[in-house]
């Protein structure tokens, strides 16, 4: 690959520091690469030794699936029956208590606060803070049978785009949980270009077009085609898409940004950057926000302590901004973004409340004994709430999904998210510089 590489760069006329620089952005996708197949690989050995925790990995047989969803509410039979009835009176998804510094929710123990050094943190008015809002406002839709018209959700818009997905299980890349999120982002932000770092097997390209007809992607991967034996890639076939894969593989940061810009290829104030790649995330950040590059999107905003690659242990917000050791960073990061906020979940970890599987060491998944201090609240608590409850199983039946998530592939859809975060970058003239 590095020839292809090296090739490519001669022929844009780089000089030898873009040429080196060229090279060691593709060492670090090699790096990662390997990384996150032995992650993958892991799961697959974990099926094979542990079959009894992944029965069914791909569809449940009807019986088995009618009997956990007729024990799906005996599993909270423990709760306190009062907190149905308190729930039912309040919105699930925004702040009860809130001030200058801080976001708190009723019935929700994470505290989200607006100044660094805290394990979850928020800043401005994040169009994520109304995820639930968005998705369940009703509007008005033509209806294809007559010339009346029917009420229709966003939600109702976006099942209909996943349970088309050309990868139905995507075992390295984006489920529902971060899907949703990506697909409002896109819808909210209506950007002129997306730049997608991170392909894999194309679902997240898949995802950004159905959200928009008429946004450019760039698509950026260091292969052509995905890894975790996942088949074939899908490619968008609209001519909005560039794919820089492969052979024609250019790192987001080797891209001629400042040649778009000039040519007004590109209008920085309107590009989304979609990061999936597990390199050095703060590195990528600061590197697109040079270039006036106002909106991002990380897909892997691990924990502190977490993370599938060294990069992923100590570059994303989430880490900037809790560790004391990246004070320097989270500050500069705080100090430079008009928004930050985490996508809820779609429903608390405590619906995995029936599944055997183990919490996985790197991150990235729910289990039902979460103390829930460093999440945002989710977006339906069918725990507390028989409404809420009857939304979350209308998504899960319509995806064809067990809502008690006793099988792997159930739990591995609703109960995969890591944070998941839109940040909304400073302009030029209210940037501070890293030196300060």
């Amino acid at each position: 690959m590095n020839s292809n590489i090296n090739n490519l760069n001669s022929r844009r006329g780089q000089s030898s520091p873009q040429r080196q620089q060229g090279r060691q952005a593709a060492q670090s996708w090699r790096t990662v690469i390997f990384l996150i197949c032995a992650f993958c690989t892991g799961i697959f050995y974990e099926r094979a030794l542990n079959p009894c925790l992944f029965d069914d990995f791909i569809v449940q047989t009807k019986t088995a699936k009618d009997k956990n969803n007729g024990n799906l509410r005996s599993n909270f039979n423990s709760l306190p029956q009062k907190q149905f009835a308190a729930a039912a009176a309040l919105s699930s998804s925004g702040p009860q208590d809130q001030n200058e510094k801080m976001r708190q929710w009723d019935n929700w123990p994470a505290i989200a606060y607006e100044e660094v050094q805290h394990a979850l943190v928020t800043k401005g008015d994040s169009f994520f803070n109304q995820a639930r809002e968005l998705y369940y406002q009703k509007t008005q839709q033509p209806n294809n049978n007559n010339n009346d018209k029917q009420q229709q959700t966003l939600m109702d818009e976006f099942l209909k785009v996943y349970k088309n997905r050309p990868d139905q299980t995507n075992l390295c890349g984006i489920r529902i949980n971060h899907a949703l999120a990506l697909f409002l982002a896109v819808k909210q932000i209506n950007p002129t270009l997306v730049v997608e770092s991170g392909v894999n097997a194309g679902v997240s390209t898949y995802i950004i077009r159905a959200a928009s007809p008429t946004t450019k992607i760039f698509a950026i991967d260091p292969l052509a085609k995905p890894i975790c034996g996942q088949g074939k890639r899908w490619v968008d076939p609209s001519d909005l898409t560039t794919n820089y894969w492969g052979e024609n593989f250019t790192d987001l940061l080797d891209l001629d940004w400042n040649g778009m810009i000039a040519k007004k290829e590109v209008d920085p104030a309107s590009t989304l950057v979609f990061l999936d790649d597990h390199l050095h995330t703060y590195n990528r950040i600061a590197g697109v926000r040079k270039f006036g590059l106002r909106h991002v999107v990380v897909e892997d905003n691990y924990k502190l302590g977490e993370g599938a690659t060294p990069f992923d242990k100590k570059s994303t917000p989430k880490q900037m901004f809790h560790g004391e050791q990246w004070k320097k960073e989270g500050d500069w990061l705080f100090d430079n973004t008009v928004a930050y906020a985490e996508f809820p979940p779609l429903v608390p970890p405590i619906m995995a409340a029936a599944s055997k599987g183990k919490r996985k060491e790197a991150g990235g998944f729910m289990v039902a004994a979460d103390d829930n201090k460093d999440i945002v609240h989710p977006m339906l608590r069918p725990d507390l709430n028989e409404d809420d409850m009857k939304l979350y199983t209308h998504v899960a039946d319509t995806l064809g999904y067990d809502a008690a998530l006793v099988d792997n592939e159930s739990y591995m859809q609703f109960m995969n998210y890591n944070q998941i975060c839109h940040l909304e970058l400073k302009s030029d003239e209210e940037k501070t510089t890293i030196d300060n």
